[in-house]
């Protein structure tokens, strides 16, 4: 524990609250010294008001006997009087201190209680040539400087007690938030590749980086998962056509067109291999950079009418459905390239006879472009695996195909920010690319 609070959280608490702690300290000094010029102009205004009255009023009842009368009608230790005579000895009032210099001064006086003191006076030269003294004892401005030097520094007292404090609450807040992604991150280091992030209720920015850890965890998962299982795909579904190459291989020179069907298989494993290849691409990203914007109208119209020879000779008919004036962002050959794929799919897995419908329509927010037929369809709980790399529905088992053809269609429709939905058609099955309208 002692080690981490060493740590960056705990650094950044403590700057924090020593940061706003010299705020205050600066902002105290600067209110002290404020304050306490304000209170000395205060009391040099009071302190002339003071002398312009006494000389007022001394030059008709006289110098010496106004500052008598004050004296006596004083209820209060304010004002100290001294009136001098032109030799400068005191011949009127309790201030006793020698003559000071004319105008504002700070002077040294005799205290009956606590002996040599300083005042705050204003010397003003009479028209006799007397000299009059008004002061204020200086303990009074000390006196509220103490008090405000002590109220402020128990305030900064306690500022330092409160920072201190909420630098170490912050601190082990931080702590413990960073500490949450650091464990994560250890944990999957370790192998424990299910552990995420806690995601709080709050929605700050610790969440929001939590969460995109959160995704990003899910989506290594994700490609880990499809690794594993591309690997026991391949290792599965190769095994069947090497063995069957080994054979047609050791016929070679034996038996009568050996050699040409072993270059079919041959051929047929250099298929798969770039079909896997092609998947591979697609889903790895960074294809958008080369995206234009195309006519998928056009495209899908080009397709469609490219297939119409074939599937009408293979006992199935095809009509169209071709809104017009649908131009997306995107990749002309993957686009071509997943729509051949799906009406490929319906001719191979439909039996003759089948209708089989290509439509583009544009929708509210979204471009959907389906292939559907009223063929078998594809059972329920088969239709979310089908985009599965080298999955084969148990009635397509007997049909030619390597189960990477939805794969490059989902492929190719994430690459384009879309999707792939399969679902039901008039008795059969229903795939549609769901892409972004732009």
């Amino acid at each position: 524990m002692v080690k981490s609070r060493r740590g960056a959280a705990y650094r950044i608490a403590l700057i924090s609250s020593s940061a706003f702690a010299a705020a205050m300290l600066v902002l105290g000094v600067a209110v002290y010294f404020a304050a306490d010029a304000e209170f000395r102009r205060t009391r040099d205004r009071a302190i002339a008001e003071e002398s312009a009255a006494l000389i007022g009023e001394g030059r008709v009842n006289g110098f010496a006997g106004e500052v008598a009368e004050r004296e006596r009608a004083r209820t209060t230790d304010s004002f100290a009087y001294a009136l001098f005579d032109p030799a400068g000895r005191r011949i009127a009032g309790s201030l006793d201190t020698s003559r000071p210099a004319p105008g504002f001064g700070m002077i040294r006086f005799q205290d009956p209680r606590e002996g040599s003191d300083t005042a705050r006076a204003l010397t003003t030269g009479l028209p006799a040539g007397e000299t009059l003294v008004v002061a204020v004892d200086s303990e009074t401005v000390e006196d509220i400087d103490a008090i405000i030097l002590a109220l402020f520094g128990g305030a900064f007292v306690v500022v330092i007690v409160i920072g201190g404090i909420g630098a170490f609450v912050l601190g082990h807040y931080l702590q413990r938030r960073l500490g949450a992604i650091s464990g994560t991150a250890l944990a999957i280091v370790a192998g424990d590749l299910d552990n995420r992030v806690p995601v709080g209720r709050r929605g700050d920015e610790f969440d929001e980086v939590a969460g995109a850890i959160n995704a990003m965890l899910d989506r290594i998962a994700g490609l880990m998962t499809n690794l594993r299982q591309v690997s026991s795909d391949v290792a599965h579904d190769l095994r069947t056509p090497l063995v069957r190459l080994r054979n047609q291989l050791e016929l070679v020179g034996t038996v009568d067109g050996a050699a040409a069907r072993a270059i079919e298989q041959g051929d047929e494993l250099l298929k798969l291999f770039g079909a896997i290849l092609r998947v591979t691409e697609v889903e790895a990203g960074g294809l958008s950079h080369s995206f234009v914007t195309l006519d998928l109208s056009a495209l899908a119209e080009d397709v469609g009418e490219s297939f119409l020879p074939a599937i009408a000779d293979s006992g199935r008919h095809l009509t169209l459905s071709i809104a017009p004036g649908v131009a997306v962002p995107g990749d002309r050959e993957l686009l071509a390239q997943a729509l051949t794929n799906l009406l490929d799919n319906a001719i191979v897995h439909t039996p003759l006879g089948t209708g089989i419908r290509l439509s583009l329509a544009a929708e509210t927010g979204r471009i959907c472009l389906c292939v559907e037929d009223d063929g078998p369809g594809v059972p329920p709980a088969d239709r979310d695996r089908l985009t599965r790399r080298f999955f084969r529905s148990e009635a397509s088992r007997t049909t030619p195909g390597n189960g990477l053809g939805l794969s490059l269609v989902a492929a190719v429709a994430a690459a384009h920010g879309g999707s792939v939905e399969i679902g039901d058609a008039p008795g059969g099955l229903q795939v549609r690319i769901i892409l972004p309208r732009p």
